[in-house]
């Protein structure tokens, strides 16, 4: 993301001229240092290979609270980042307790996340495939495995947003 500067001219009557100018007089600059396409942050890092290692998992997000409030900062669905909590993360992140969903074809679980030294700072949410005979307790178990998993490798919140390869 580069920072934008834009050229305001004065026309008497908008027309496509005055738009395409406008267009035209948007310089980039890069003037902050952009992550190569192989770069990404370690809690993406963190769900690309949890989703690998679990195929019994179809979607991943994992959302943060800092001090701007709580979003998503990683997610199997890039349309998911960066948007803001609601009361899925928002619940657990408060209680310390999984929410759980049965919908028509899944479960929909999300989990409180914890660093390393116990504290809560923020949710990952999963959706497991359904399969015959699935039950909720089983389904729970397996997303608190995963987010174990997840948890003895972040140390901080600052981790989880660090650039990696």
């Amino acid at each position: 993301m580069g920072f934008q500067m834009t050229r305001k001219f004065v026309f008497r009557q908008p027309t496509a001229l005055a738009v395409l100018v406008t267009l035209l007089w948007t310089p980039v600059f890069a003037s902050r240092k952009q992550p190569s396409p192989k770069q990404r942050i370690f809690a993406q890092k963190l769900i690309e290979s949890a989703l690998s290692k679990h195929p019994e998992v179809s979607g991943v997000e994992l959302a943060i609270q800092s001090s701007i409030g709580c979003s998503t900062i990683a997610a199997t669905n890039p349309k998911d980042i960066g948007e803001k909590c609601d009361r899925d993360e928002l619940g657990p992140l408060r209680t310390g307790e999984p929410l759980v969903e049965k919908e028509s074809d899944a479960f929909d679980i999300t989990m409180p996340l914890h660093d390393t030294t116990g504290k809560i700072i923020g949710t990952v949410g999963m959706d497991f495939k359904s399969e015959p005979g699935q039950q909720r307790s089983t389904v729970v178990d397996q997303a608190r495995k995963i987010t174990q998993e997840l948890e003895g490798q972040i140390s901080s919140t600052e981790k989880l947003t660090e650039l990696v390869p």
